[in-house]
């Protein structure tokens, strides 16, 4: 009689299997991988982002050629997976449905400041936002300041994300966040503002001496968010 698998040991089974398709910069076989694997309900969209796709984005060498990754493979790998998340959407609105029907818990702008370029944990938290029932504007890589708070103040947003991967962009991530108080402050909006990336790990003190009012970094953090925010029909 086979041994049932918790869920810990099926993730690390999936990522194991996927890590020679993406270092083989396996495209299709990458995005077929991913399909089967939520069609199949071996894995959900969560553990999929969580432990598949984003320690693959991370894994510094390439088990295939034995060596560290260069910085032309960081960025193809990069754009894989981000090519697998994109075929994923249909998937994940479906169970965002199933969850939620036709209600809302509100907008939602995720931005990475000036000079951030790399945008690939903002993306995957953009879905899992999706998935506990915000509407959300993904804006991206590199945005000027005056770009954030202008779509801010457009949207007007429930939360307000500010992702940031490199420690060295915490500056401009001050700056982006002390201006979107200014800009709550002076409209009166109550949007809140949530910082998460890399660059802050898990310390929350960090992200608040910023001026943020919560650190997001993982999608139970998304979740605890979430249940403080009425949902509301369309």
């Amino acid at each position: 009689m086979p041994v049932e698998r918790t869920p810990a040991e099926q993730a690390r089974e999936a990522y194991a299997r996927f890590l020679p398709l993406i270092d083989a910069e396996d495209k299709e076989r990458c995005v077929q991988f991913a399909l089967s694997a939520l069609e199949s309900s071996e894995l959900d969209i969560v553990t999929l982002y969580e432990e598949v796709l984003a320690p693959a984005a991370r894994e510094p060498v390439c088990s295939l050629r034995k060596r560290p990754l260069c910085i032309w493979e960081e960025h193809v790998r990069t754009s894989i997976i981000r090519t697998v998340i994109e075929c994923c959407y249909p998937h994940l609105m479906r169970l965002r449905r199933v969850e939620a029907g036709d209600r809302t818990r509100g907008q939602m702008v995720i931005v990475c400041p000036t000079e951030e370029y790399h945008e690939l944990g903002a993306r995957m938290a953009a879905d899992l936002f999706t998935l506990c029932g915000f509407d959300v504007t993904f804006v991206g890589a590199n945005t000027p300041l005056q770009d954030i708070l202008e779509a801010v103040g457009i949207i007007r947003p429930v939360f307000a994300g500010v992702s940031v991967t490199g420690p060295y962009n915490l500056i401009a991530a001050r700056r982006t966040i002390q201006q979107l108080v200014a800009l709550r402050s002076s409209s009166g909006a109550r949007f809140r503002i949530v910082a998460g990336g890399q660059a802050f790990g898990d310390d929350v003190a960090l992200a608040t001496s910023l001026g943020a009012d919560l650190l997001v970094q993982s999608y139970d953090d998304i979740r605890r968010a979430s249940v403080e925010v009425p949902w509301v029909s369309r």
